[in-house]
């Protein structure tokens, strides 16, 4: 079967916030324009899947699961996957431009359920063989239900800021979802949302010394262990994820503020100005005082 790509730019708004909804309901085919839900597909842009009745096998990456009501999973970017086969199927999907949230709503960072759903979870998928996704009670997903026929109503009125209510109404979703994730009682899921505390700690507590062996006691793991997870979910290593926190931190600063770069430098946890005038630089290709300038 042939893997159909699909882009950002037929989904989003050009001018507006990279937020989109769809919705299946029922097992007939093509039920809206670009309808890829049987389709094998990838996309650069990811995608929350949230099953609202009946259910069916998802094809992701080579591997078939079954899903039902209640199943709640997140597609990343550049992973292939659609429905192989589908049993009186509702289905809600978010899709959003990973980037503008990690660029632009870095304080979901802060809470350990969002980095374990939205992070690790995707990445652990195939060795957990799916048990780590987040099941929700039919109670707890009628309020969700809810919220995503507001999104949908709000979508096909096409008014004026409507992009800004949906990305406010996904917001809300997402922290939602980040919360429940926390209270999952499975072995494999409360393994994720310890990494997801790890970088909600980073993200908090950025001023505060850090050193390998202590980042590793607060994971409750071996740092042959962690640093290979850590860095196979965030591209970096703990340290150089603590690093690039304080950086952006100070960047923010130096813009919003008109304190020294001394001042600013401590105050992100850098005891050395200079060592951070120099990550600075290598980090934004700009001294601090020029970044502030320009």
């Amino acid at each position: 079967m042939q893997t159909v790509i699909a882009n950002r730019a037929d989904f989003f708004p050009k001018d507006g916030c990279p937020i989109a909804l769809r919705t299946i309901q029922g097992d007939r085919p093509l039920q809206h324009e670009g309808d890829l839900t049987d389709i094998r597909h990838t996309h650069d842009f990811s995608e929350l899947v949230i099953i609202t009745a009946g259910g069916g096998e998802h094809w992701i990456n080579g591997v078939s699961y079954p899903v039902r009501a209640g199943d709640i999973f997140l597609i990343q970017g550049n992973t292939e996957h659609y429905f192989e086969k589908r049993r009186h199927l509702g289905m809600f999907n978010i899709m959003f431009d990973d980037s503008y949230v990690r660029e632009h709503l870095r304080s979901l960072r802060s809470l350990s359920g969002f980095n374990a759903f939205f992070l690790f979870e995707p990445t652990y998928r195939r060795s957990h063989k799916f048990k780590s996704r987040l099941h929700v009670a039919p109670e707890t997903l009628r309020p969700l239900k809810k919220e995503l026929q507001q999104m949908v109503e709000e979508a096909r009125e096409e008014r004026p800021g409507g992009d800004l209510i949906l990305l406010a109404k996904a917001l809300e979703i997402f922290v939602f979802i980040s919360r429940e994730y926390t209270r999952v009682k499975n072995p494999m899921a409360r393994w994720l949302c310890q990494l997801g505390e790890l970088i909600s700690l980073l993200e908090n507590r950025y001023k505060e010394h850090w050193s390998v062996a202590k980042i590793s006691r607060m994971a409750s793991m071996a740092p042959s262990t962690l640093l290979p997870v850590f860095k196979k979910v965030t591209g970096y290593s703990p340290i150089d994820y603590l690093l690039h926190v304080r950086l952006n931190r100070a960047a923010e600063l130096l813009l919003k503020t008109a304190s020294p770069v001394s001042e600013i430098a401590a105050e992100c946890g850098f005891s050395d100005s200079n060592y951070f005038s120099r990550q600075f630089r290598k980090n934004y290709g700009l001294s601090p005082r020029d970044y502030r300038r320009n």
